[in-house]
């Protein structure tokens, strides 16, 4: 049981109406308030998140990164201090997301490290992420061995204080690079690999030049901008950066 009044469960969803009910049960499970970020959905997500007991904020389909920045510009707006993002998949466990929480108390990035059952992990998918990882670790300056997990917990202000640029999974790369850099302390914590029927929503050519790039614009983002800084990042929150608005949630 997670017990923090400023935790919010932040999820980005794109046509997950099959999969998300489940996900807010156990969130809620925890004593966690649920936030579904409704990035366009066709299939009813919105509607199935509402009756699992989610607050719903529904957006024009933008990607997964311009998801998790509405949703940590929401929490802000109410007063949270920490967001746990985590996907509407059920590729995250969320009763695994107390250790995350008890790791934030003393790291400014926690991410879930999926390391329980790796087994079960595609060997394609095993040696992407592997890659993926090192690449970040080496842009980054610090160790990060699960990159692409996108089970995480940090505080939203520091989040949206960033120069990020992405707005698609390549945000969660950024995140990584430009959170170490910023002089953030970033750890993992190990949780559980979970894979499903989900077919990934990640594209192998046009993803993978996001990644490329945004490896290069956070490196280099990092050295011109972050390095000059006097303060922590923490403590200089900026307005979102996209221009997306919400669309109105029906009745």
């Amino acid at each position: 049981m997670v017990a923090d009044p400023l935790l919010l469960a932040v999820v980005p969803a794109h046509n997950e109406a099959p999969r998300i009910a489940p996900v807010i049960a156990g969130l809620i499970e925890q004593g966690l308030p649920v936030l579904v970020i409704d990035d366009g959905s066709v299939d009813g997500t919105a509607g199935v998140a509402r009756e699992a007991g989610a607050h719903v904020l529904r957006k024009a389909n933008g990607g997964k990164g311009s998801a998790i920045l509405a949703g940590c510009a929401w929490a802000i707006e109410r007063g949270y201090a920490k967001v746990l993002l985590l996907d509407g998949d059920g590729q995250h466990d969320p009763r695994e997301s107390a250790a995350l929480v008890r790791a934030s108390r003393r790291a400014g990035l926690v991410i879930g490290k999926r390391v329980r059952g790796i087994h079960r992990q595609p060997r394609h998918r095993w040696a992407s992420n592997r890659l993926s990882s090192l690449l970040v670790t080496l842009a980054a300056g610090k160790r990060v061995d699960d990159s692409q997990s996108g089970y995480r917990v940090c505080d939203p202000r520091m989040l949206l204080a960033l120069p990020l640029r992405g707005r698609r999974y390549d945000l969660e790369s950024e995140m990584c690079i430009l959170a170490a850099r910023a002089g953030v302390r970033v750890a993992e914590v190990p949780v559980t690999v979970i894979y499903n029927d989900k077919i990934s929503g990640m594209h192998p050519l046009f993803d993978s030049l996001r990644f490329v790039r945004a490896l290069v614009v956070a490196f280099v983002n990092s050295r011109s901008r972050l390095r000059t800084r006097h303060r922590p990042v923490e403590a200089e929150p900026r307005a979102l950066r996209f221009a997306e608005s919400p669309l109105p949630i029906p009745a």
